[in-house]
């Protein structure tokens, strides 16, 4: 799989993997991501509200800083998988949403410094920094 330079990815055999690139796009805004979240519903919707209030941001800002984090670390092998995990799907986006988060949660991830480009806080494995969680509160307002 390659990149064709625009964000969008192609595995070998020539499938377009847009689906990722719009849950990347869309997911990335706080409102989009809350939207989303919402309509998921569930106990999905209520782990991410808890893990966002203890991190004090919203659950919107929350998933956006998750998506935020998949593309910057995703490689495109991990990228074309979760593609084949949505395709077919009726709610793909949604669906990928989804995928992307619990594997943030189950992971046991919270929020950390900063990455390199986005001046923002995301996750790692080792949990919240002070400095981080103090960023990230005076951002949510």
């Amino acid at each position: 799989m390659h990149s064709d330079g625009a964000g969008e990815f192609r595995s070998q055999d020539g499938e377009k993997v847009m689906l990722v690139t719009d849950l990347i796009h869309s997911c990335s805004n706080d409102k989009v991501a809350q939207a989303a979240t919402f309509c998921i519903g569930g106990v999905f919707a209520e782990r991410v509200r808890a893990v966002a209030q203890e991190n004090g941001v919203s659950a919107g800002r929350f998933v956006s800083v998750v998506v935020r984090d998949f593309a910057q670390r995703a490689d495109e092998a991990e990228r074309a998988q979760l593609a084949r995990e949505m395709a077919g799907c009726d709610q793909p986006i949604l669906s990928g949403l989804r995928k992307v988060v619990e594997k943030a949660l189950e992971g046991g991830a919270q929020f950390a410094d900063d990455v390199k480009g986005f001046g923002l806080p995301f996750l790692r494995d080792g949990g919240l920094s002070f400095d981080a969680a103090a960023r990230l509160q005076r951002a949510a307002r």
